[in-house]
């Protein structure tokens, strides 16, 4: 597993009353236990210059989801918002497997993969103390979450989280027919999306920014962008998913 393999991305929309166009990417490293993980982005915040009591919308997927979710638990007060995309809430199998064969071949533990355990005292901890911020969250996964089997292993059920679902009109009738009682979903977003493509899903993308939009505006001072067509054209495809 090479270095760049290793990586997964947390992006934080930070200081969002002066930066609303601009998802700033901290990389966070697998080696490291995912409580670390949750410093690590604090200290990509100071090192890009950021004030770290500015407010911030952290968006995190994959692994990172985790992260971000932990980091704002931890952060309540400075995090306004948080963003989960294609997220192990339930852990990944694949991720112990992983673990155990790279400290088979190269003797190195790697405790982030091992925290994605199903089960873990991590995610334990995690599940426990995700009330605290239940209210801020909103949780986007795909019907094709390839890496999380079964899929709704990445639905985060606990109220007042928001869940919104990539699927098409068949997967989504598939998905009331099976999982409706436990697994409901606040939000439909027409698409076909797999887990590697959905931080470069543009619909994905505009869900992201309108809720950026939307803690801009509670916070009082919203300034004027210019937008670009697409971009407008795509914040428009989310406010109608979203109502």
């Amino acid at each position: 597993m090479n270095a760049e393999h290793r990586k997964m991305r947390a992006q934080v929309a930070a200081n969002v009353r002066h930066h609303p166009d601009e998802l700033a990417t901290v990389t966070l490293i697998q080696d490291f236990k995912e409580e670390r993980l949750a410093e690590h982005i604090r200290a990509g915040l100071l090192r890009q210059g950021r004030d770290p009591g500015d407010p911030v919308v952290l968006v995190g997927h994959s692994q990172g989801g985790l992260a971000v979710l932990r980091y704002a638990i931890d952060h309540p007060e400075q995090v306004e918002q948080v963003v989960t995309v294609g997220t192990p809430w339930r852990g990944a199998r694949l991720a112990g497997l992983t673990t155990d064969v790279a400290h088979a071949l190269t003797g190195r533990d790697l405790p982030a993969l091992r925290d994605m355990r199903p089960g873990s005292p991590f995610l334990t901890a995690l599940w426990h103390d995700i009330g605290l911020i239940a209210d801020r969250v909103t949780n986007i996964y795909s019907t094709h979450e390839v890496l999380i089997s079964p899929y709704v292993n990445a639905h985060i059920d606990v109220a007042a989280v928001t869940n919104v679902l990539i699927a098409s009109d068949s997967e989504y009738e598939a998905h009331l027919r099976t999982h409706l009682d436990r697994y409901s979903i606040d939000v439909l977003l027409n698409a076909r999306v797999s887990h590697l493509g959905e931080m470069n899903s543009p619909l994905v993308r505009s869900v992201i920014w309108q809720l950026v939009d939307q803690v801009d505006e509670r916070l009082g001072d919203r300034p004027t962008v210019d937008r670009t067509r697409q971009d407008r054209t795509d914040r428009d495809a989310a406010d109608d998913a979203l109502g």
